[in-house]
């Protein structure tokens, strides 16, 4: 059993908004959490007079908050910042405050291309996709050096998103483009994927015979989804599926609902794991 945790401060009635993670925190450990778990998104953006004050009014941190503004104006690094907030507030462990003081100081010597690229690949990653499109957009539009395999990645990644979002038409565009700027099959695969998602079998079929250049490739594509489809045959999720059907057919109801209770709750409780490591 966990060592029980003696939080500080007061709860705050209004919450404090961290822009760059999208989330509001409504006291000193909710911050803490979100520093350790968030620290890859983090700027010198995050850390300033309203972060203060709200530490001071809302959570009843004087102490904490003065002297956080002593250390801004002495022009301290974000890390600093975050390793006096996390050593005052005693919620994690010196592993994470060592942890995240050293992603804020590498994130420092980065420029901001490198920042905002890294920022939107580690979202993308946590399934983050809002703030990773707005991530990988200012990056398409303001970075006129942008080479063209950066580019490429960009577009792919965004393709991923969209693909994810089941908007696959979208998607089919982003990796359509990726592939001409990049020339990866791979762009050209979830591509075909894409395109077959949205379409019939039948419309997919005359499309492929449109596309001759296309050929080898879907034939790719056919193999991979040979391989899922094989996978979830063998899976715990189709043998559920397949035993509802039977009990069905042969009207053995209270069983049928018996197995759809519990697949229901196995779902849930998938999904609020899920949900559980997401936040922050």
């Amino acid at each position: 059993m966990s060592k029980p945790i003696l939080c500080i401060g007061t709860y705050a009635k209004t919450p404090f908004h961290i822009e760059k993670v999208g989330k509001n925190v409504y006291c000193i450990e909710e911050l803490c959490y979100i520093l350790v778990n968030n620290a890859f998104l983090l700027d010198e953006d995050s850390f300033g007079e309203e972060l203060f004050d709200w530490i001071e009014k809302e959570c009843s941190l004087e102490r904490l908050a003065d002297e956080l503004r002593s250390m801004y104006l002495k022009k301290c690094s974000i890390a600093s910042l975050a390793g006096t907030i996390l050593d005052y507030v005693g919620y994690n462990s010196k592993k994470e405050v060592d942890r995240t003081e050293e992603i804020l100081r590498a994130n420092a010597g980065m420029d901001v291309y490198r920042k905002k690229m890294a920022r939107a690949d580690f979202l993308l990653k946590n399934n983050r996709y809002s703030l990773a499109f707005k991530e990988y957009e200012f990056l398409l539009k303001n970075t006129d050096e942008l080479d063209k395999l950066t580019k490429a990645k960009i577009e792919h990644n965004e393709g991923v998103m969209y693909a994810r979002l089941f908007l696959f038409e979208r998607a089919a565009d982003m990796f359509l483009k990726a592939y001409k700027d990049g020339g990866d099959e791979a762009s050209l695969i979830q591509y075909l994927a894409a395109v077959r998602m949205g379409l019939s079998d039948k419309d997919y079929v005359s499309f492929v015979a449109d596309h001759e250049d296309m050929y080898d490739t879907s034939m790719k594509l056919e193999r991979k989804v040979n391989e899922l489809e094989e996978l979830f045959g063998s899976s715990k999720s189709n043998h559920a599926i397949g035993t509802l059907s039977v009990y069905k057919a042969e009207g053995k109801m209270s069983e049928y609902y018996d197995v759809v209770g519990k697949f229901t709750e196995e779902l849930k409780t998938e999904y609020r794991n899920l949900v559980k490591s997401k936040v922050g």
